[in-house]
């Protein structure tokens, strides 16, 4: 909006964009037409001198300036020489402080020109007092805006409008869309503020460096049930007696997590200083109620548990008094108050995702999700998909938006991946570059996206072993063999079988309801003595058993002794004949491949399809046995 006290060229108002409106009017007729516009969203008004002063006491837009330069007023003295020949003086009326140097101006134009200047405010205008004392000194003729060509006039004086350049014009139109712009992103930035702040349910509240509220949003007037509009303005002191910005306004301290009662109210706050330049301008507080939190984390936590994304053992959950399982807890223990990566080596059944879970339990990762993958548990392009997830339509049969892989949902949180030497060479790479660049690139994605995790991996295999065979790549292996712990078998703890034997009888006692005599001392001692090579799944499966099949016979002994034999038993089917108690195959020669193929299904078979234990049977991986085995029924 142009608002000027006098017309503008019309060949400069050619010139202007369609959105600029062009009016005339000057001082007060001006201010009262400004607030109007200004109630009808005009954004920038331009103006001149001291209509220019007029509209901005009037109204809270940006006016912009656009002051008549000296060519401006040389131009239109030189206009008037040309029309008036016999033209010897001129008077130039000016507001406040513009000066022009008027003894060149004569030199050029070959004519006598003098300045006068009025003053404007709410109260009082002398531009009629200043004509009059033009026309006093003999001027009759005067060049200014609107209003003093009508003083003139009235003294029968020739008054001439004043216009700005074209130049002078455009350069100020530019900087008013440029200002205008602005004041739309500051809106728009404020809106998104105002939405935000009106969204959260965290109460905000801030105030200036003298401690007084300037803004309390709609979550802290529900917390407190009082109105922003009876606290803004009022120092926090009166409004929150209890609640001390001293520390933070004073000395810029930031504080974090802070319990607090306000109001009768309890709180858990967190207060930040606002300094720009190296100066504190005040400070902004959010808190949320203590309730509200504990209903939260509560929630997160039944959404983790239906998600199977959480940690349920804990240390305590470890059975067993032992000197080697002792000393194996003390040093789990310390490593979780690391965030380093952790390899757990063992022998199968030995507990090794009970330690995982335990480690992040007591971690610094505890309220973040665990996630537990199985590396041998699935096929390769299917364990790829799995672990680093992938985008829609990177495969057949792909979600439609693509899915997240598991080292995104253990963001924040643990990733235990079990059985890592089983991870094939290919996936073993791309794991590589997750550890060390903390970022996963999903399957027929584009893009990055990091991921903040920590890694706890478990083996049963001599992993150094698979190094050099090239099973397994020699830069992963130091990078996931920073801390290590080896859990023991039960062989190097049998004083710990009779105390799980007994928290194993009472579990399944209670879950299947039934009553067992107590197991003597000679049938312990056999349980112990025996070498379980399952280690505590066994024996938790053996005890199972035991509670299970309790009422059909008549003694604990007769039992343990059947049981004893059903295991051997089963773990030989389908073996043909025995030497020393070692299974043995016979296959027919021919082709070392197809004599490789036989050996390794027949094993299958006679394992149950436990392809972990045809693994450690034959000494190969389990990526080998998924190729051989994939086509079995």
């Amino acid at each position: 909006m142009i608002l000027l006290p006098g017309p503008l060229c019309p060949k400069t108002a050619l010139d202007l964009p369609d959105n600029i409106r062009i009016l005339e009017a000057a001082l007060d007729e001006a201010a009262a037409m400004a607030r109007e516009l200004e109630r009808q969203g005009v954004e920038v008004i331009i103006s001149r001198g001291g209509t220019g002063e007029a509209i901005r006491k009037a109204v809270t837009i940006p006016v912009v300036a656009a002051e008549v330069t000296s060519f401006d007023v040389l131009e239109t003295i030189w206009g008037l020489k040309k029309e008036f020949p016999s033209l010897k003086r001129i008077g130039l009326m000016n507001f406040g402080k513009n000066r022009y140097d008027t003894v060149k101006m004569s030199e050029i134009v070959g004519l006598s020109i003098e300045q006068f200047w009025y003053e404007y405010d709410e109260n009082h205008c002398n531009l009629a007092e200043r004509v009059r004392e033009a026309f006093s000194k003999g001027i009759r003729t005067i060049v200014g805006g609107l209003l003093t060509v009508q003083y003139a006039k009235e003294l029968g004086m020739h008054g001439v409008v004043q216009q700005i350049g074209r130049e002078t014009t455009l350069q100020a139109v530019q900087k008013a869309c440029e200002i205008a712009d602005i004041r739309r992103r500051d809106r728009e930035k404020a809106e998104r503020l105002r939405a935000i702040l009106n969204f959260i349910h965290e109460g905000v509240v801030s105030v200036d460096h003298n401690g007084v509220v300037t803004l309390l949003n709609p979550a802290a007037e529900k917390i407190f049930n009082i109105r922003a509009d009876e606290v803004i303005g009022k120092p926090l002191s009166e409004v929150f007696p209890d609640h001390s910005w001293e520390e933070v306004i004073k000395d810029g301290k930031i504080q974090i997590n802070r319990l607090h009662t306000v109001r009768n109210v309890q709180i858990v706050v967190n207060r930040i200083p606002i300094i720009i330049d190296q100066t504190i301008l005040g400070a902004v507080s959010t808190f949320q109620k203590v309730d509200n939190l504990q209903n939260a984390e509560q929630k997160i936590r039944k959404e983790l548990y239906a998600k199977g994304l959480v940690a349920r053992f804990r240390f305590e959950d470890v059975i067993g008094r032992s000197l080697a399982i002792k000393k194996v807890i003390k040093r789990a223990r310390l490593y979780a108050q690391t965030d380093t990566t952790v390899l757990i080596s063992g022998e199968s059944g030995t507990g090794k995702e009970v330690f995982a879970q335990s480690i992040h339990q007591i971690s610094s990762r505890r309220e973040g999700p665990f996630v537990a993958v199985n590396c041998a548990a699935l096929p390769e392009t299917l364990l790829e998909s799995e672990l680093f997830g992938y985008e829609e339509g990177a495969f057949t049969g792909a979600k439609r938006g693509g899915k997240a892989g598991m080292f995104e949902l253990a963001h924040n949180g643990t990733i235990f991946l079990d059985e890592i030497g089983e991870m094939p060479i290919r996936l073993q790479a791309r794991l590589l570059r997750v550890i060390q660049q903390k970022e996963v690139m999903r399957v027929g994605g584009e893009k990055m996206i990091p991921v903040n995790v920590r890694i706890i991996a478990a083996t049963n295999r001599d992993l150094w072993q698979a190094v050099e065979h090239g099973e397994f790549r020699e830069d992963l292996y130091y990078w996931i063999n920073v801390l290590n712990l080896r859990l023991p078998s039960l062989r190097e703890r049998p004083e710990d079988i009779p105390m799980l034997i007994e928290y194993f009888i009472d579990k399944y006692s209670r879950r299947y309801n039934k009553k067992i005599q107590r197991i003597p001392e000679s049938i312990m001692n056999r349980l112990t003595s025996y070498h379980w090579p399952g280690n505590v799944r066994e024996l938790e499966n053996f005890t199972e058993k035991l509670v299970i099949l309790s009422g059909e016979v008549t003694t604990v002994g007769e039992l343990v002794d059947e049981l004893f034999h059903r295991n051997r038993s089963e773990t030989m089917v389908s073996t043909p004949e025995k030497l020393d108690d070692v299974p043995v195959i016979r296959v027919k020669v021919r082709p070392l491949n197809e004599m490789e193929d036989e050996i390794i299904q027949r094993v299958h078979e006679m394992v149950g399809g436990n392809k972990s234990e045809v693994a450690q049977l034959l000494g190969i991986s389990r990526t080998t046995v998924w190729k051989k085995t994939k086509n079995l029924s």
